[in-house]
């Protein structure tokens, strides 16, 4: 099983700290398997979902939330943006995930332990399909039919 990985403005969300003092972390190497790849950060994930942070007896106790916070993430897909990628035949990130008041868009969402959300035109469903979502084929589905009743 792979570790996951977050950035520093998703780790300033989760544990409720500014993103500078994050990277301040980070650089004092006090995130635990922090490292940085390129310009960014790269921060793991505990299996709680929280980044862990090491105590070198600097200063008082941080006040961070130490339970898993209770954002709702919405995920879409903005149709503009592949109408858009269509006629100018561009690859421009189409989903659109939303965690509280933070946006990002990317072309794809992987869901651990559930499955992964894609946007590839090159590479079309035979339905003609762009973007899919696709699901562990050992996850039991629940399915409802909404029918309208006349």
């Amino acid at each position: 099983m792979s570790k996951t990985y977050i950035g520093t403005t998703q780790a300033a969300c989760r544990l409720h700290l500014s993103v500078q003092r994050v990277r301040k972390l980070a650089i004092d190497g006090r995130i635990e398997g922090a490292f940085k790849e390129g310009r960014r950060w790269q921060i793991p994930v505990s299996s709680d979902g929280m980044p862990k942070i090491s105590c070198k007896n600097k200063g008082p106790e941080g006040r961070w939330r130490k339970r898993k916070q209770k954002i709702m993430t919405f995920m879409h897909v903005i149709q503009g943006i592949i109408k858009s990628n269509n006629k100018n035949k561009t690859h421009n990130p189409v989903i659109s995930v939303k965690m509280g008041q933070h946006s990002f868009l990317c072309n794809e969402v992987r869901i651990p332990g559930f499955g992964r959300l894609i946007y590839d035109p090159d590479h079309k469903k035979n339905c003609g399909a762009t973007v899919w979502f696709e699901i562990d084929p050992d996850l039991p589905l629940q399915m409802n039919s909404f029918i309208e009743v006349v």
